[in-house]
C-alpha cells in the first residue's frame, strides 16, 4: 500500500483530468438527502479534516472512528472510504480494509485508484484473480502516471507468483490458472452455503482441467461425506493423496471417514454433525 503521508496528500487532493474534487465553492453548505434529511457538506468537510489530521498523527483507530460519523450521502464518500481502508491496512487489518476499499470502488468505480487499491489488498488475500481483473480495471481507466506505475508493479507481483504456481503445471497457462482460481472459490463458496451439486460441478471442471489438484479432490471428498455418499467420498479423498500423500486435510478428513463409517451406517443423521469437523482446502 501507499506511504500513509503520501496516501494522504492523494485521498485528499485527489484529481480527475486536472480538476480538484474538493472544491468548496461548487458545492452548497447544505443540501436534502434522498430520505429528505439535511446534509451539511461543511461539516462533513470539517469531518474529513479531522480524520486526516488524526491519521497524520499516527491516530489510526481514533481516525477511523470520526470518518465512519460521515454519512454515506456525502458526495466525497468514496475518498472517505479509501482513506479507511488505508487505515485499517496500517493497523494490519486486511479484511476490514478490504471491505473500505470495496465501498470506495462502488460508491466511484470510474476512480482507478480504487481498483488499485482493492487489487492490492485481493492479492494480500491470495485471490490473484481478482487482483489480476481489479488492476486491469484501473488500466483501463487510464490513470495518471503515479498509479499506473503502482498498478504496473501489482500485475508484476501478480505474473511473478503465476510463474511460481505454474512451475509444476507445464500444460495449464495463466490465463486457465485464473479461471481455475475462479471456479474453485465459486466452489468454496457453495460448500459454505450447503448448495452441494454446484459445488460439485465446480470442482470437477477444477479437476477436468488440473488432474493434479489434490485440494478440488478433497473438496470433493468432503461433499461426498456430507452427502452420505460414502464411496465416493473415499474415492476421492483417497484420489487426493494419491496425488499429494502430505495433504493434511485429505489426510485427517480420510482418517475421520476410516473411524466414522459403521456409526455412519447406523445414524446416517450424524453427518450434520460433521460438518464442522471436517477440512476444507482452498485455492
Amino acid at each position: 500500500m501507499d506511504n500513509l503521508a503520501e496516501h494522504l496528500r492523494r485521498v485528499h487532493n485527489k484529481t480527475i483530468d486536472g480538476k480538484d474534487i474538493h472544491e468548496p465553492a461548487e458545492k452548497p453548505m447544505k443540501v436534502d438527502t434522498e430520505n429528505g434529511q439535511i446534509l451539511n457538506i461543511t461539516a462533513c468537510e470539517e469531518t474529513l479534516e479531522k480524520g486526516v489530521r488524526l491519521a497524520a498523527s499516527n491516530r489510526f483507530r481514533r481516525a477511523i472512528e470520526v470518518l465512519k460519523t460521515i454519512p454515506e450521502e456525502y458526495p466525497d464518500i468514496d475518498t472517505v472510504y479509501m482513506l479507511i481502508g488505508t487505515l485499517y491496512t496500517q493497523l494490519n487489518r486486511l479484511e476490514d480494509a478490504f471491505t473500505y476499499f470495496e465501498k470506495a470502488v462502488k460508491a466511484d468505480p470510474d476512480y482507478p485508484a480504487h481498483w488499485y487499491n482493492l487489487g492490492a489488498t485481493y492479492l494480500h488475500r491470495g485471490y490473484v484473480a481478482k487482483a489480476h481483473e481489479c488492476a486491469n480495471k484501473a488500466l483501463a481507466l487510464n490513470p495518471d502516471e503515479e498509479v499506473k506505475e503502482k498498478v504496473e508493479n501489482l500485475l508484476s507481483a501478480i505474473n511473478e507468483l503465476l510463474d511460481l504456481e505454474l512451475a509444476n503445471k507445464p500444460d495449464i497457462d495463466p490465463e486457465t490458472y485464473l479461471k481455475l482460481e475462479e471456479r474453485f472459490r465459486r466452489g468454496v463458496e457453495f460448500m459454505e452455503n450447503e448448495d452441494w451439486d454446484a459445488a460439485i460441478e465446480e470442482f470437477k471442471y477444477v479437476t477436468s482441467i488440473d488432474k493434479n489438484s489434490a485440494k478440488a479432490y478433497g473438496n470433493l471428498g468432503v461433499i461426498f461425506l456430507l452427502k452420505g455418499e460414502i464411496e465416493e467420498a473415499e474415492k476421492h479423498l483417497k484420489k487426493s493423496l494419491d496425488i499429494d500423500p502430505s495433504y493434511i486435510p485429505a489426510l485427517r478428513n480420510y482418517q475421520m471417514l476410516d473411524e466414522l463409517k459403521e456409526k455412519i451406517k447406523r445414524d446416517p443423521g450424524c453427518l450434520a454433525e460433521l460438518k464442522d469437523k471436517l477440512e476444507m482446502g482452498h485455492f
